[in-house]
């Protein structure tokens, strides 16, 4: 396995491992706060593969997937009876706060990213400063001596703050001396540069930019910032849900394994933030989805829980059974789908 594919699949294993950890912790303290026996809480998929330590009637154990984690609950099959300790026996909203922990987990784990992001790199603001964010070799800026990390000071005597004010000024002269000033490590020059003329008679460099800086901010910014943040990948991952259904575009963009392992392997190389703020998402995403009133996840749980709660009294066990069943094959076949999706676009080129 090459370097690269070896850091796509430890990238992977970090962020679905976190994520699903997480996620299960959850559930793991509100079944302990509710009085729920915990039989075993695991980190890994099963086959296991050693016992860490037994405490208070609970397992730790290692397993051999190291890609999440599972808690198993006493009193958690349809029909089975573990006593006042087993999770069938306690009140539905106590269960229905079990289901709900794991997403909120979910959420927190992308609020303290967010948050801790916003303490130590800063808060991310557009429009202030443009740092040249990659240099194409071969190309005129590469030839010039631009390079990666410089900051845009001026173009032919202006200043530039905007990214969009550079990307005007470098279209509008092809074949064109222009003379930038660029501040690199700590002092400025000036370098001079002939845009090429691509498809169009548009000038060009070789360049990719960035206008977002970081800027430091205080624990209330952080939180806030963080907050906002949070709310903000929430709100688009809904969003994003809902247009499956309406945009035949957006179900085409809907990503398995293989290209959520894809991406966490470029963000990875992208450096830290990108992939802290990647694991935040897929937290997010995370969340949201097991939020959704479907069958085996935890809001299907929760809907069944609500219906109980409704009716006074718990659904046929074999009733249960039999949705638990057909959930759980849905979903597989969801997931191989997407998986043999994502591996015909990768072969293909698509990726």
């Amino acid at each position: 396995m090459s370097l690269a594919g070896l850091e796509t699949l430890l990238a992977f294993i970090i962020v679905l491992g976190l994520a699903v950890l997480l996620h299960e912790l959850g559930h793991f303290l509100a079944a302990k706060a509710f009085g729920v026996r915990v039989l075993e809480f695991a980190f890994g998929f099963p086959p296991k593969l050693f016992t860490l330590f037994k405490r208070n009637g609970t397992e730790y154990n290692i397993s051999a997937l190291p890609i999440g984690g599972y808690v198993r609950l006493a009193g958690t099959e349809p029909g089975e009876d573990a006593g006042p300790d087993g999770f069938n026996s306690k009140p539905p909203w106590q269960r229905m706060l079990v289901y709900f922990a794991g997403p909120l987990m979910n959420f927190i784990l992308a609020g303290v990213l967010f948050i801790g992001m916003g303490m130590t790199v800063g808060v991310p603001t557009k429009g202030k400063e443009v740092h040249i964010s990659a240099v194409v070799a071969g190309e005129p800026a590469a030839r010039a001596g631009f390079r990666e990390g410089d900051r845009v000071v001026a173009i032919d005597g202006e200043r530039i703050t905007h990214l969009d004010t550079m990307l005007k000024m470098v279209k509008a002269s092809p074949n064109r001396p222009v003379l930038f000033t660029v501040e690199r490590d700590g002092r400025q020059m000036q370098i001079e540069v002939v845009p090429a003329a691509k498809e169009g008679g548009i000038g060009q460099i070789g360049v990719a930019l960035t206008d977002v800086t970081y800027e430091k901010t205080g624990v209330i910014g952080a939180i806030a910032h963080g907050t906002q943040q949070t709310w903000r990948w929430t709100r688009d991952t809904v969003k994003g849900i809902a247009q499956i259904f309406t945009d035949s575009e957006a179900r085409k963009s809907v990503g398995g394994p293989v290209a959520i392992a894809r991406l966490a392997g470029m963000a990875f190389r992208d450096g830290a933030i990108t992939f802290l703020t990647f694991l935040a998402v897929i937290s997010v995403n995370l969340g949201v989805l097991n939020l959704l009133p479907l069958l085996v996840v935890d809001g299907g749980q929760i809907a069944f829980l609500a219906l109980e709660w409704v009716r006074g009294r718990q659904l046929q066990p074999s009733l249960q059974l039999s949705i638990q069943v057909v959930g759980m094959v849905i979903i597989l076949l969801f997931v191989a789908l997407l998986t043999v999706r994502d591996i015909t676009n990768w072969v293909g080129g698509k990726f």
